[in-house]
């Protein structure tokens, strides 16, 4: 934004500062009205008579044309309050033109007045000389008065525009910051987390995608946590929890540019903690994609973004994993959320598991994170952990989501990883007596059941057995699937 790239220059920000106070456009404003007063063109050549009306004109003029634009501008302001923040009254009351724009108009009525009861001639008389001067002073100032007062509009107009408030919101957070007091900084972020809600609720994304920008703006400028109990870890959580309740406020108002706006600033916000192996506050971005997940998606039946949490987890898992062995822990309990999220949705909504595959279970970044990973058991843990999700889906699955999800892992998977996932895909399916699903698979691998000796994923399944075979030992498992393979006795099958 504007106002993130004056503050890297420290000379502009502090000029900026400077001619944006009330006391340097009192200060211009005086000198302005000095140098009218002492040096005035002659502009009046009228008489007493004409002086008189004109002052009474300009008083009248000038006092109602003041209070009535003060007036609506005190609606409008009201009107943009209630709709985005409260603030918009403090920004007001704080705008630099109101000292210029009073000062001129106290000052060029209260002149009115004063030379209405210095006049004393009778009519049609000549103005002296000394009143003449005045006289034109007076319009020189009234001119300037009408111009201060155009300014003045356009300065209020652009202060009820939602991107101007959005940016003076962040320049207050940036001013606070910048002074250490994080609690007045912290207000600052639930007032353009306010904005953000409101605006959604109105309709008004673009306004919403503003305050987006401007919370990863400030989520990337502060200090990461260097431990657990590190006072900036709550900073930031009480950021991420800021970008979970827009999010609720437009799942409720199906804004759907404003859910893909926050799923990705929470993916880019995970990925700068990722980058700075900031591993707790990442922690949090992954808790959220979760909560999201069951308490607004799910919960209000809007399942077709559950993929597009996964296709945003297996990407921060990703970038994980090349962040070392805390990273490659970190991306296998990543995989765990993901497995989390993908039992419930395709338990809870079996005729969209179609629509969900891709997300799920046929994401490229899956075999990279896979790949990536240097320890033989987490990548083990990783494969372990897809299967349990792949044991749901094939319950559910029909032949035609079968054969897609068995042709991308055949052409995908590399060869350690390709054959220990055939062996597990047919157990887990027999497992789960999905026949169907069995066969078609075996038809595309051009397997057969009775052929195999299920050697690659003897080790995994002894270390596995619990969570993928429901309690069954593993002699049993490899039993039942060379009972099945024996009993198939169709040619083209398995």
């Amino acid at each position: 934004m504007n106002e993130s790239r004056v503050t890297r220059n420290p000379v502009w920000s502090r000029v900026r500062g400077v001619t944006s106070s009330v006391a340097f456009h009192v200060l211009v404003s005086a000198l302005i009205l000095v140098l009218v007063f002492l040096h005035p063109p002659l502009m009046f050549f009228g008489d007493t008579d004409t002086a008189r009306n004109y002052l009474n004109t300009i008083i009248s003029s000038l006092s109602t044309i003041l209070a009535l634009c003060i007036s609506i501008i005190l609606v409008a302001i009201q009107l943009t309050a209630s709709n985005y923040t409260h603030r918009v009254l403090d920004f007001y009351m704080r705008l630099p033109y109101n000292g210029s724009l009073f000062l001129f108009y106290l000052v060029t009525i209260m002149h009115s007045f004063i030379l209405m009861a210095v006049i004393r001639d009778p009519e049609r008389d000549p103005l002296p000389a000394t009143l003449a001067r005045d006289m034109s002073a007076d319009l020189v100032m009234v001119a300037i008065c009408f111009v201060s007062l155009l300014l003045y509009m356009y300065a209020v107009v652009q202060l009820l525009k939602p991107e101007r408030i959005i940016e003076l919101v962040l320049r207050d957070y940036q001013r606070a910051y910048r002074r250490g007091n994080f609690r007045g900084a912290l207000d600052n972020v639930e007032q353009l987390c306010d904005i953000a809600k409101r605006a959604a609720s109105f309709s008004d994304s673009v306004t919403a995608m503003h305050c987006v920008e401007a919370l990863l703006d400030i989520g990337k400028a502060l200090p990461l946590p260097a431990r657990r109990d590190d006072p900036m870890l709550t900073v930031h959580e009480n950021l991420i929890n800021q970008w979970m309740e827009i999010l609720s406020v437009a799942v409720k108002d199906k804004e759907t540019g404003l859910i893909y706006a926050v799923l990705d600033g929470l993916r880019v916000q995970g990925e700068h903690y990722i980058h700075h192996q900031a591993w707790q506050p990442s922690e949090l971005v992954i808790r959220a994609y979760r909560h999201l997940t069951f308490s607004d998606f799910l919960a209000d039946g809007h399942v077709f973004y559950a993929d597009k949490v996964a296709d945003r987890l297996y990407h921060l898992a990703h970038c994980a994993a090349a962040q070392g062995e805390r990273g490659e822990t970190f991306s296998v309990r990543t995989f765990d959320v993901i497995r989390m999220v993908g039992e419930t949705t395709f338990r809870e909504n079996p005729s969209a598991v179609a629509s969900l595959l891709d997300g799920f279970l046929l994401s490229e970044r899956f075999a990279s994170t896979l790949a990536a990973l240097h320890n033989p058991a987490q990548q083990e843990a990783g494969l372990i952990l897809y299967f349990q999700l792949w044991k749901v889906f094939v319950s559910s699955a029909g032949r035609r989501d079968v054969a897609r999800w068995a042709v991308w892992w055949e052409e995908t998977m590399p060869p350690a990883q390709r054959r220990l996932g055939r062996e597990l895909a047919v157990l887990l399916g027999v497992h789960e007596q999905a026949v169907d699903a069995v066969e078609t698979i075996c038809r595309i691998w051009h397997a057969h059941v009775a052929d195999m000796d299920f050697a690659a994923s003897e080790q995994a399944g002894q270390s596995h057995v619990l969570a993928l075979f429901d309690g069954w030992s593993w002699p049993s498992v490899v039993a039942r699937a060379k009972s099945f393979g024996a009993k198939d006795e169709r040619p083209s099958g398995c």
